[in-house]
């Protein structure tokens, strides 16, 4: 048996076997028989969407005198989620403590995320702000209960002056955010230990059933909590390299300017969890539990801080290895990466009249690319841009990009030998999962029109360069 404290999980042969505990925290209601078919029926229905393979039924538990079955025709006294048994050990939270981590499945979570978030439909009527308000003063409350027994009281007292502060600040955004359609249904609990590996692909199990007041969110309040996690697991680069991917997926960088709140929001509910779970246990463990909130209310007080930022560039011909070096770049601290590649094909999804490598498709390309850097840089994050950046106007505009944000500007320019493009464009045109579609021939044209930068600011890096190292800071 597994226990959390609204469940008990019974692994039994190739099935799980799920009963809700009668319990009533509030923000639930599991205590009436009634209540726990309904909150079964709906936890299978929301999970299907992500996860059919694992969700298979809701059965219920018959008493015949003493004896008690999984259907049958007897006295009907609970129900249960039936489930397709899963290893423990697969998933992501274990396989990261193990080191057996593989970092692409955050690029197929992040494909997977986007497709979920873009089938749910929007909803404009729920208050979502008055909500997320009244969360984030519970999570604090219950802290606050717990300052005697070993919390730090003056981090809650800053947490409340941050809240108090941000949400007011951020309400016009927050409001714009629910009219253009971001509010949606989403799975709630998004974290590392809800996501097990079936056939290699990472999937998304277990999404908040018992009340719509904490699924129905924003979108980036959803994909904040796996963020948030990675951060929790002192593996931030893998929290990057989900949220980069997301949004190359998304198109949704202004979603960045509220990631910090939602960052800040989501540390608080694993501390708040954390402190429920105290109060169930007794001596040590109970200890243990309030170390662990503690730990989430630091990393919460940690996103209410400004942090510095810079803008990196990666520039070369196609083939010089811009991507693989800015996939490096994710170890930068809240370092954003964005991708022409991933940017025009997104792009070419509104306008697909366009030639992929045209001129005006060029255009719109760079255009999104710098729209999506200068707010990420206002939002506080770092950049990567990975670009060929071979037209002189495109590094002026690169330029001009740092200078209206106040940011510092490096520039490493990929100076490769045209054998070894040639080899590589040749060897990644049989690859399935190459994000470019620059093939020879793009190549040609662009060696036809291609002077070397003479920029003072631009770094050249050979082919037997490795990733400079630069303090952020």
């Amino acid at each position: 048996m597994i226990q959390t404290h609204i469940s008990w999980v019974f692994l039994a042969g190739d099935y799980a076997y799920k009963l809700k505990k009668p319990v009533d925290f509030g923000f639930l209601d599991f205590t009436t028989l009634a209540k726990r078919k309904h909150f079964c029926e709906r936890e299978l229905e929301l999970n299907q969407r992500t996860s059919p393979e694992i969700y298979l039924g809701v059965l219920p538990v018959c008493a015949s005198g003493t004896t008690f079955a999984l259907g049958g025709s007897g006295n009907i006294v609970d129900y249960c989620l039936k489930m397709h048994r899963f290893s423990q050990s697969n998933l992501l939270d274990r396989r990261l403590k193990a080191c057996n981590f593989d970092d692409s499945w955050m690029d197929s979570l992040a494909a997977d995320c986007a497709r979920f978030h873009k089938s749910s439909e929007p909803n404009r009527e729920i208050n979502h702000i008055s909500l997320l308000k009244g969360h984030i003063e519970t999570n604090l409350e219950v802290a606050s209960k717990h300052a005697s027994s070993g919390l730090n009281r003056q981090t809650i007292i800053a947490l409340s002056e941050f809240a108090a502060a941000e949400l007011p600040r951020l309400r016009p955004l927050l409001e714009e955010r629910q009219q253009m359609g971001h509010i949606r249904h989403c799975h709630g609990d998004l974290h590392l230990k809800n996501i097990t590996l079936i056939d290699g692909h990472p999937h998304l199990f277990d999404c908040i059933e018992f009340n719509d007041d904490f699924s129905t969110i924003d979108t980036m309040n959803d994909v904040a909590f796996l963020i948030m996690d990675c951060d929790a697991h002192l593996r931030p680069e893998l929290g990057m390299r989900f949220l980069s991917r997301y949004l190359e997926f998304s198109g949704d960088y202004n979603g960045l300017r509220l990631l910090p709140l939602y960052l800040f929001y989501r540390a608080s509910v694993r501390g708040k969890v954390a402190c429920l779970l105290a109060d169930e246990l007794e001596g040590k463990e109970c200890e243990l539990q309030l170390l662990e909130a503690g730990k989430y209310f630091d990393l919460a007080l940690s996103y209410s801080k400004k942090r510095s930022n810079c803008l990196f560039a990666i520039g070369g011909l196609s083939g010089s290895g811009k991507s693989h070096l800015a996939l490096l770049g994710c170890g930068i601290e809240s370092a954003v990466v964005i991708r022409s590649d991933a940017t025009r094909k997104r792009i070419a999804l509104s306008y697909p009249e366009l030639e992929l490598y045209g001129r005006e498709m060029h255009t719109n390309t760079y255009k999104a690319v710098f729209d999506a850097a200068r707010v990420a840089l206002s939002a506080g994050f770092s950049v990567i841009l990975d670009a060929t950046f071979i037209h002189p106007d495109s590094r002026s505009q690169l330029k001009a990009v740092a200078d209206s944000c106040h940011t510092p500007l490096h520039f490493f320019w990929l100076d490769i030998d045209e054998s070894i493009l040639r080899e590589r464009i040749s060897q990644r045109e049989s690859a399935a999962n190459d994000i470019s579609d620059a093939d020879l021939r793009v190549l040609e044209l662009q060696l036809a029109e291609y002077r070397r930068p003479e920029e003072p600011w631009i770094q050249f890096l050979s082919s037997n360069s490795s990733w400079p190292e630069h303090n952020t800071s």
